[in-house]
């Protein structure tokens, strides 16, 4: 009998132009991957995967998600994929429902951390996070397979019994091809243009990139650099990305611009260049990340980081060897963090030895490999045949 391809389907919430290497990678194993998102995407048709979008909002809509899960069992049901893999939180909470009335005989879902509902403080953040557990405890019978990207999501999934202990493991985080990343950097020279264009030449560079919300410790960064700046006068404090307009979480471009001590330069698309121009990257973040990807960027490029002991951030930094751990929500610890790296000369081990790790726990291959013993595990559970390459992996224990 001919063996046919395991088509596998992602579907998230955005920016699923991130998941363009791993795709890649399933597909020199024999795996046929497409994907489903909100917003319209050309890298991954030109990497010659299917794309298709449905109408996903990021708010509470239930009409919305009715749409959303009416064009999700339209495509599950044309298409026919093997494996659904559902990444985000929204995504997480449709996408079971949908494949289960479409028929498809695997979902598995990645939680890539528990983002601003579970962040959120009383009294808006408690009522959401007792409506997201009943819902995750239901499309958790609908579900194969849960991933989480650090451990203390799952202990809290676990927890409230929003997932299975034996039908759940962790992968650490989405993977980063170190090299790849580091390939698009452009050298000595963009770094100095962009030291130039900032009028940074010669200082002390502090680099945070993030959208501009207090859980991703904006307003900290920006007190920690009044604090820094009074006793290092030659220390600079840049801060790259996209504005946000609309939350409580949000913080006012106006606050951001008025901020004496930072240097605000807006959304950048040539992240290797602006890490390689900085001394020292820090996010100082209470979002409940998964694991953020900026870090893992920042240490590829050799960068020491001052992050904070929380959930995800702290599985990317070895406390004084790649960089610091603070507290979160403690801009004066964050302050003293980033005075202890001033000048001081071990940032360029600390740079080596998270490139190292990097690329040791976090990379993209890794990470691929990982998800693909999974896949071939809960393939033989549902009696379907295995890539070709494949056949011999055997899912890890959760």
């Amino acid at each position: 009998m001919e063996r046919q391809s395991v088509r596998v389907w992602f579907v998230g919430a955005g920016r699923l132009r991130l998941r363009a290497g791993l795709m890649a990678i399933l597909r020199e194993h024999g795996f046929e991957c497409a994907a489903v998102g909100p917003e319209p995407c050309d890298v991954l048709p030109r990497h010659g995967f299917m794309y298709h979008e449905y109408p996903l909002r990021r708010s509470a809509s239930p009409l919305a998600d009715r749409r959303a899960r009416r064009r999700l069992v339209e495509l599950f049901r044309e298409y026919r994929p093997h494996i659904v893999h559902a990444v985000n939180t929204k995504p997480s909470l449709l996408v079971p429902v949908a494949a289960r009335e479409a028929g498809v005989p695997i979902v598995v879902r990645t939680i890539t951390g528990l983002g601003a509902v579970f962040s959120a403080g009383p009294p808006v953040g408690w009522a959401l996070r007792s409506a997201y557990r009943v819902l995750f405890r239901r499309t958790a019978r609908a579900t194969a397979w849960t991933v989480f990207q650090n451990p203390d999501d799952r202990e809290y999934f676990l927890r409230h019994g929003m997932a299975a202990e034996a039908r759940s493991s962790v992968i650490l985080s989405s993977g980063i091809d170190v090299e790849a990343f580091r390939a698009r950097a452009n050298g000595a020279a963009a770094v100095r243009r962009i030291r130039e264009s900032w009028g940074l030449q010669g200082r002390f560079v502090v680099l945070m990139i993030a959208r501009l919300l207090r859980s991703k410790g904006v307003v900290d960064f920006m007190e920690a650099a009044r604090i820094v700046r009074r006793k290092k006068p030659d220390a600079a404090f840049v801060l790259v990305g996209n504005p946000v307009t609309e939350g409580p979480d949000a913080v006012p471009v106006q606050h951001v611009r008025c901020c004496p001590d930072v240097l605000w330069v807006g959304p950048r698309d040539d992240i290797p260049d602006v890490l390689a121009a900085c001394d020292v990257f820090v996010l100082p973040s209470y979002f409940r990340e998964g694991v953020p990807r900026v870090l893992l960027e920042a240490a590829a490029m050799e960068r020491p980081i001052v992050t904070t002991d929380s959930p995800g951030c702290r599985e990317v930094v070895v406390d004084g060897r790649n960089g610091l751990l603070v507290p979160p929500r403690a801009p004066q610890r964050l302050a003293e963090a980033i005075l202890r790296l001033h000048g001081d000369p071990a940032r360029r081990s600390m740079g080596r030895f998270g490139s190292e790790l990097v690329r040791r726990k976090f990379h993209l291959r890794t990470v691929a490999a990982q998800y693909m013993t999974l896949y071939c595990g809960l393939l033989r559970d549902a009696g379907l045949a295995v890539p070709e390459p494949l056949r011999e992996r055997r899912r890890p224990a959760a």
